[in-house]
C-alpha cells in the first residue's frame, strides 16, 4: 500500500430532481490541489477531532467548501468505502446523499472550489474527470429516476454500499 491510513473522511452527493431525472452538485477542486486537482467532486473532506460524528464532519466541510448549511437528520448513507492509496492518504470514505429541492444558494469557498455545476447524472459521468470514488456514487445515482426512488431504496439497504 502506498498510501497510509489517515483516518474518516465525508462527502455529500446533493441530489435533486429534474427534467433528465437526477440532477447532482459537483464542484471542481483547484488545479493546484495536491489530490486529483482540476476533478469534478462533491463537497466534502476529512473529519476533525472537533466533528461529534461522521454526518458532522460531512455538513462541516459543506459548509466550509460552498457555504450552505445542512441538517445532518437528512444525510443517508450512499457509499462506504476507502480512498484509493495511489492519491495519497487512504480515508474511510462516508458518501452521504442529501435531497434538495429548487435552487440551492452557494457561497463558494474559492480557496477549495473553483467552479459549480448541477448535472444530470448521465452528463455527469460522460462530460466530467470525476475521481473513481465520485465515479462510483454518480453511477449509483443514474439508477434511479426520482430522489424518492433513490432514498427509498438507501433506507431500505437494497443499494451496494462498497465495492
Amino acid at each position: 500500500m502506498m498510501g497510509s491510513y489517515a483516518g474518516k473522511a465525508a462527502a455529500v452527493a446533493l441530489v435533486r430532481d429534474a427534467d433528465c431525472g437526477i440532477e447532482v452538485y459537483l464542484n471542481r477542486r483547484p488545479r493546484h490541489f495536491r489530490y486529483y486537482p482540476g476533478s469534478f467532486v462533491f463537497p466534502g473532506g476529512r473529519e476533525d477531532d472537533e466533528d461529534s460524528s461522521i454526518a458532522a464532519t460531512a455538513c462541516r466541510e459543506v459548509n466550509e467548501e460552498i457555504g450552505v448549511e445542512i441538517d445532518p437528520a437528512r444525510l443517508v448513507l450512499l457509499r462506504e468505502t476507502f480512498t484509493s492509496a495511489h492519491a495519497g492518504p487512504v480515508y474511510h470514505m462516508f458518501i452521504f446523499a442529501y435531497p434538495v429541492a429548487g435552487h440551492l444558494h452557494t457561497s463558494l469557498n474559492r480557496d477549495e472550489v473553483d467552479e459549480e455545476v448541477w448535472v444530470c447524472v448521465d452528463e455527469a459521468l460522460t462530460r466530467y474527470d470525476l475521481p473513481y470514488q465520485t465515479e462510483a456514487a454518480v453511477r449509483t445515482l443514474a439508477r434511479f429516476s426520482t430522489i424518492e426512488d433513490l432514498f427509498r431504496s438507501l433506507e431500505t439497504g437494497a443499494t451496494e454500499r462498497e465495492d
